[in-house]
């Protein structure tokens, strides 16, 4: 490999990373740190709120910075979604579908931010109106099930593109794209959870929050495994296009 493809191959492996830090940071700030999951009842009044987290506060803005620095490497991992992208738009004559993603995926990690900053203000003081600390944690829950609109676009950037190559290697294999398709449907269900205070469809119910998130776990997973293995393959294509022709251009 050149110098130049060879930083290249070590960059994308670090956006990677930032990928799996993403996943990791985000639930172990949301789940066993500040105990946002499972996702309080709707129907909980601030007072309830308060005698649920304010016991262990200080465990609960730890697991805020946790979220918060995890929600800020979505800003790399999208970087990485829209260079795999972009290979997909091999011979186009503008790669409209990479920038459509690295401008959707920016929103979404604002997007996923935003619900710690929130969080962080309705806890930051114990002796807090029970009544804002309702208030806030209605927009922190509505937003955060809300947003993902702009998360399905970037999936659904991935899968057009991928479904619509039309030279060049084949970046992921062909039921990838249908997944992404698929995720960004079922990812979109939370939106739901505006019209209920409980039930399947509430912020906390089964179909309003454990089938969208339920679904992106597994699809999370899947989704390093296949970045990884396109990383891999792109390396190999290049040592074996400098093996084939030694004067190959330096750039990327």
């Amino acid at each position: 490999m050149t110098p130049s493809q060879f930083i290249h191959h070590k960059v994308q492996l670090a956006l990677w990373a930032c990928g799996i830090g993403f996943g990791v940071l985000f639930f172990v700030g949301l789940a066993p740190l500040s105990g946002f999951i499972p996702p309080p009842s709707p129907e909980m009044s601030g007072s309830d709120l308060l005698a649920k987290y304010a016991p262990h506060i200080n465990l609960v803005k730890l697991g805020i910075i946790v979220g918060l620095l995890g929600s800020s490497l979505l800003v790399p991992w999208s970087v990485l979604v829209a260079a795999q992208i972009a290979r997909m738009e091999e011979g186009r004559r503008f790669p409209i579908w990479s920038i459509f993603s690295i401008c959707s995926g920016t929103v979404n990690a604002v997007a996923f931010i935003l619900p710690f900053i929130f969080w962080a203000g309705a806890y930051y003081r114990a002796d807090r109106s029970p009544e804002l600390v309702q208030l806030i944690s209605d927009m922190t829950w509505l937003e955060f099930l809300l947003f993902f609109p702009t998360f399905s676009m970037q999936l659904i950037c991935l899968g057009i593109a991928g479904l619509t190559q039309r030279q060049g290697v084949q970046v992921f294999p062909r039921w990838f794209y249908y997944l992404n398709l698929w995720m960004a449907v079922v990812g979109s269900t939370g939106i739901l959870c505006i019209f209920f205070f409980s039930g399947p469809f509430a912020w906390n119910g089964a179909i309003g929050f454990y089938l969208p998130v339920g679904s992106f776990v597994p699809f999370l997973l899947i989704t390093w495994w296949q970045f990884f293995r396109a990383i891999k393959a792109e390396k190999r294509h290049y040592e074996e296009l400098s093996a084939s022709e030694p004067n190959v251009l330096m750039s990327t």
